[in-house]
């Protein structure tokens, strides 16, 4: 995943069928398109939100354009701001069927809708309660989020991680020291109740 200060080639973009997740309301931003962007669709539909197409303009100020081969202030038509409704049969940004290069992801503009370097990047990932079939992982749940915690979950296995705001994962609750020895995921779980706000540290996470 891309962002102001890096971007580079990635790989398409899925969620595990199998997970406890779905996707919440982040936006995502193709770049380095075959221009016109206008043009891109899926079965026969448009892709690209051209009432948020400003959000090209801004994330094309950012100097890391070129870490895709763009030059700098590279024209907006090779960019495309992406509703995941339009998600593949397979549950994936596919950026090898619509030839883009990368993607940013953004969670949150907050208040600079047109400052790039100031946005949230990540996939805001909303958990589908019931989902994990465990009784067990479910009570770990509720205790995690009491603690003030956010629920999560780790490759391979599905194993259940319970976020903090500190940025330690642990296997039981954030008053607990068992220690989940893996990505340091960020989270709000203050403001988004049971989402977890994946890839902020985007170095470790969907590259």
């Amino acid at each position: 995943m891309s962002t102001c200060t890096t971007m580079h080639q990635s790989p398409n973009f899925g969620l595990d069928w199998a997970s406890p997740f779905q996707l919440g309301p982040s936006t995502f931003i193709l770049l380095s398109c075959p221009p016109p962007t206008s043009s891109l669709t899926m079965k026969g539909s448009p892709v690209c939100e051209t009432s948020s197409s400003y959000l090209c303009a801004s994330i094309y100020t950012c100097p890391a354009v070129i870490g895709l081969g763009l030059p700098l202030f590279p024209p907006t038509n090779t960019c495309c701001v992406y509703a995941p409704a339009n998600f593949n049969g397979k549950s994936e940004l596919d950026l090898h069927l619509m030839k883009c290069l990368g993607y940013a992801s953004v969670a949150s503009l907050d208040d600079y809708p047109t400052d790039p370097s100031r946005w949230e990047y990540g996939v805001v990932l909303n958990y589908r309660s019931g989902a994990f079939d465990d009784f067990d992982v479910d009570n770990k749940c509720n205790t995690c989020e009491s603690s003030g915690g956010v629920c999560g979950y780790a490759s391979p296995g599905n194993s259940f991680v319970c976020l903090c705001s500190s940025g330690i994962n642990t296997t039981t609750d954030c008053n607990g020291y068992s220690q989940y020895l893996g990505f340091t995921w960020s989270s709000i779980s203050a403001r988004l109740s049971c989402t977890i706000w994946l890839g902020i540290l985007a170095g470790l996470i969907f590259i």
